[in-house]
């Protein structure tokens, strides 16, 4: 369903044929550690869906690229879904600053923005936020 390409910011991830909105497209998996456990190489990959525990994607989910208006979404499944109707072809992408807002009340700790992570956005949707610096709760 889906398949790591090159764009013009480097790897990436596309639909290998059209998909309809709901459909898992990939998972994230790889080992789970702590923060003080992950290689700094990897930072830049990590992904967190439990409090003080960090994902290192092993998949080819390590490459989806940040929109602010997203295409897809990760569950706390570990799976990626599409939000909307997908073409063959078209870019998947995650939105990189999104919290769940009740998990964030309840773990602010856990919910620091390394400054690894920061970089000025060029997704173009109309809704770009321009830089991603910080997580947004939703």
């Amino acid at each position: 369903m889906a398949t790591v390409s090159r764009n013009d910011y480097g790897a990436c991830v596309v639909a290998a044929r059209a998909l309809a909105p709901g459909e898992k497209v990939e998972r994230f998996e790889g080992p789970v550690v702590s923060w003080s456990e992950v290689p700094p190489a990897e930072v830049v990959y990590v992904i967190s869906f439990e409090p003080h525990r960090w994902l290192i994607p092993r998949t080819a989910a390590r490459y989806f690229n940040h929109s602010c208006d997203p295409n897809c979404e990760f569950l706390p499944t570990r799976d990626v879904v599409t939000r909307r109707a997908v073409a063959a072809g078209e870019e998947l992408t995650i939105s990189y600053d999104w919290a769940d807002r009740a998990q964030y009340a309840r773990h602010p700790d856990h919910y620091f923005w390394d400054a690894r992570w920061t970089f000025a956005c060029r997704c173009g949707s109309p809704r770009c936020l321009g830089l991603i610096d910080r997580y947004r709760p939703v």
